[in-house]
C-alpha cells in the first residue's frame, strides 16, 4: 500500500490556470548574441518574484547555476559555445536560462510553479551526437578515445531529473531524456532539438523550489563525462490562495505497480486516469472506495486524478 499526501487549497485554486503568468527570461537585457553568467556580480537572477540560482567566480571566471541568453549558434562544437540552446532561440522570445551543472528555482508561497519548457544545450548536443575530447559519441560502444570498450554497448541516454518541493516538503520528480539511443530499433534513438514540456502540475503538490540532478550513461573516473548543461525557458506560474499548511488530505491507492485492479480510497470526488501523454483513460465518480479494472491498459506509466472542491490529488501509476 502506498499512500500519498497532497495540499488541501481553497476551491478559489482550481482557477489557477487561467491566472497563469510566464517567465520568459526577458527582463534580464541583453545586446544580440550575448549572455549573462553572472560576471555583473548581481548574483542570482530575481524574475517575477522567482530566484534563478546564480554564483559566478571572478577568480576563474566559472559559474554555476544559471546564465540568461539569446545566443543562436547551434552548429559550433565545444565549450566556446556553451550559452547556445540547441533549438537555436528561446521557445518563444529571445532570452532564454543555461543551466550548469547544479542550482535552483526558488519561489515563495503566493505562487506555484506550473511547468517549464527544457531542451539541450548545444554544447551538449554536439558532444553526444559526434562525440569530443572528452565526452564519447553516443551509440558508439567506445568511450571518447575511441578505443576502450566503455561497456554500454551504444545504449547511451543522457537525462534530467525535474525534483519539484511543496510548502508541506512533500516531493515528486520526473525524469526528462534529453538523449536516449536504447532503442532496438536503432532509428528511434535521438538528441533532444527542440523545447520539451514538463509539467508538474500532475504532482499533486504547490512547487515552490525546484532542483535537478544530471544522469549520463557516459561516465568516468571523474564524473560524468557528457557536458553537463541544459537549456529553460518559458516557467508557468500561477498564484496559490487559501492553502492550509497544516490541513493534509491523504488517500490509498494500491497495488502500485498494479496487474489488473487498482484499489482507490478517499474523499468523494471525480476519477481521471491519463496516461503519460495527457489522454485521458478513464473517469467516473468516486465515493470513498473506487475498485479500477486497468486489465485492458497497456504497460506503463499513468496519472490517476482525484477532483474536488477542495482540490485535486495526482498519484504516478505504473503497469
Amino acid at each position: 500500500m502506498k499512500k500519498i499526501y497532497v495540499l488541501v487549497a481553497a476551491a478559489l485554486v482550481c482557477s489557477n490556470l487561467s491566472a497563469q503568468t510566464v517567465i520568459n527570461f526577458e527582463n534580464v537585457s541583453l545586446n544580440p548574441e550575448t549572455y549573462d553568467n553572472g560576471y555583473a556580480g548581481s548574483s542570482n537572477f530575481l524574475m517575477a518574484g522567482f530566484t534563478f540560482s546564480n554564483v559566478y567566480d571572478a577568480a576563474w571566471g566559472s559559474w554555476n547555476g544559471f546564465s540568461i541568453s539569446n545566443v543562436t549558434d547551434n552548429t559550433t562544437p565545444g565549450w566556446g559555445n556553451q550559452y547556445s540552446a540547441f533549438p537555436g532561440s528561446g521557445r518563444n522570445s529571445a532570452n532564454y536560462g543555461v543551466y550548469y551543472p547544479e542550482g535552483t528555482i526558488q519561489g515563495n508561497s503566493n505562487f506555484s510553479i506550473d511547468s517549464l519548457f527544457i531542451s539541450n544545450t548545444s554544447y551538449t548536443a554536439i558532444s553526444m551526437r559526434d562525440g569530443d575530447a572528452y565526452g564519447k559519441q553516443f551509440g558508439s560502444i567506445y568511450a571518447a578515445d575511441g578505443t576502450t570498450l566503455d561497456g554500454t554497448n551504444g545504449e547511451d541516454f543522457y537525462k534530467v531529473w525535474v525534483i519539484a518541493e511543496g510548502y508541506s516538503g512533500i516531493k515528486d520528480s520526473v525524469e526528462v531524456y534529453l538523449a536516449d539511443y536504447r532503442f532496438t530499433d536503432n532509428s528511434q534513438d535521438y538528441i533532444v532539438d527542440s523545447w520539451i514540456k514538463v509539467d508538474l502540475s500532475t504532482f499533486g503538490i504547490y512547487p515552490y523550489l525546484i532542483t535537478f540532478r544530471i544522469e549520463s550513461s557516459d561516465v568516468g573516473a571523474f564524473g560524468i563525462n557528457t557536458p553537463t548543461y541544459f537549456a529553460m525557458d518559458d516557467v508557468y506560474k500561477s498564484p496559490i490562495q487559501g492553502i492550509d499548511e497544516n490541513t493534509i488530505l491523504s488517500i490509498d491507492v494500491y497495488p502500485n505497480p498494479v496487474q489488473d485492479l487498482l484499489t482507490v480510497k478517499g474523499e468523494n470526488g471525480i476519477l481521471t486516469l491519463k496516461d503519460i501523454n495527457g489522454k485521458t483513460m478513464l473517469s467516473e465518480n468516486h465515493f470513498g472506495v473506487s475498485i479500477l479494472n486497468l486489465q485492458e491498459l497497456t504497460a506503463g506509466i499513468y496519472f490517476l486524478e482525484l477532483v474536488n472542491s477542495k482540490g485535486k490529488a495526482v498519484q504516478k501509476i505504473i503497469k
